[in-house]
């Protein structure tokens, strides 16, 4: 019974809602970055550089004639469908620092398997090899010998035991194989408790793509990420939990950005980018918001090369950015014959925009992020 279910999941990612199959090159396109995605996903601990673990707007992937076509034919393309059930189960044990047997002991091992000599030493240490009569007169000879066929500083004789040791393959003996095996068996325990129950990583990635994935089953290991600030930056969690609508944190994300009155978006910084009212809350009543910002001629980029050398300067106001923001989002034809071609600095087009905006609250025609 669970096959069958696995197999009714799959078809729901992959049958777009239109109810009609993908061209072969755009599903060709969407097969891959689903297997790019598997195997990072896969091997996100153990070859963390193989596939990409891509997050961000789907679109963008694609070229402009598949995106004009997709929007033709309505079709739903979503990040989701890259990301199937199984994946996004190994997306949560990522979240919450969960990991496969597998890669938990290929980890160890390697951490293991790069001090060999380290652990020797603790071997022959545990041993008190160094202290046998014939072990000191065999560091004295090699100390000797070195120190006659050199010039250079040798060191003082303990600087060598190690080499010794070897020299008189003492690694062979029983007594330092079982001790040897102890300390090997010691820190491998000792290393799966520490990856166990540290995070040695800033996972911040992780957190802002199941905002764009929407699962509701990530609700719950964001919002644990928000007590692990050395692991996940607090401002990634929340836009991803804002994404998908939990409460209370999308509305304590709402409440910073709107509503702001004319007079205090005229006259600062508003403290945020004005491209989440687009981007991560998308709403009428957020577009209505943006439009005040046609009015203000706040500074809103700044030239860091200037910055740099002691002074800056301003490229555009935050107009400008609210300008293009409406135009490149919003399929109103009235609108788009008012802004096209126009300049985004002229005050008369900013603010007829603005009217536009005002009049047909509620009717904004709103393009799919996707």
């Amino acid at each position: 019974m669970r096959k069958i279910t696995c197999i009714y999941v799959w078809i729901a990612f992959i049958i777009p809602c239109s109810g009609q199959p993908l061209p072969e090159d755009i599903q060709q396109r969407l097969d891959k970055l689903r297997n790019n995605a598997k195997i990072a996903l896969d091997n996100f601990r153990t070859h963390p550089r193989t596939g990409e673990l891509y997050s961000g707007q789907l679109r963008y992937e694609f070229t402009d004639p598949e995106y004009l076509w997709e929007k033709s034919h309505k079709y739903n393309l979503n990040l989701g469908m890259i990301y199937d059930d199984e994946m996004r189960n190994r997306l949560v044990q990522l979240m919450q620092n969960g990991y496969r047997e597998d890669e938990l002991d290929t980890l160890v091992n390697r951490l293991i398997d790069g001090y060999p000599v380290q652990y020797e030493n603790y071997a022959m240490e545990a041993c008190k090899f160094d202290t046998l009569p014939f072990f000191k007169a065999a560091l004295d000879s090699f100390y000797l010998d070195l120190k006659n066929k050199s010039t250079k500083n040798i060191g003082y004789p303990h600087m060598h035991t190690y080499e010794v040791f070897k020299l008189l393959k003492l690694d062979t003996t029983e007594i330092f194989k079982r001790t040897y095996s102890k300390i090997r068996e010691r820190e491998r325990e000792r290393e799966r408790e520490r990856f166990i129950t540290k995070t040695y990583y800033n996972h911040s990635h992780l957190a802002e793509l199941c905002g764009y994935i929407g699962d509701k089953r990530f609700i719950p290991p964001l919002i644990e990420a928000l007590d692990k600030p050395d692991n996940f930056n607090r401002e990634v969690v929340i836009e991803a939990l804002a994404r998908m609508r939990a409460e209370p944190y999308y509305s304590e994300y709402v409440k910073f950005r709107m509503p702001r009155t004319l007079e205090q978006i005229k006259q600062d910084y508003p403290g945020f980018e004005i491209d989440e009212l687009v981007y991560v809350i998308g709403t009428q009543e957020a577009f209505l918001e943006l439009s005040k910002y046609l009015l203000s001629d706040v500074p809103y980029a700044v030239d860091m090369a200037d910055y740099q050398e002691g002074s800056y300067s301003t490229r555009s106001p935050i107009s400008d950015d609210a300008f293009f923001l409406i135009r490149n989002h919003m399929e109103n034809e009235d609108l788009q014959e008012l802004m096209k071609n126009k300049d985004s600095e002229d005050p008369i087009v900013l603010k007829q925009t603005y009217d536009w905006m005002q009049k047909n609250y509620g009717k904004y025609k709103i393009k799919r992020i996707w």
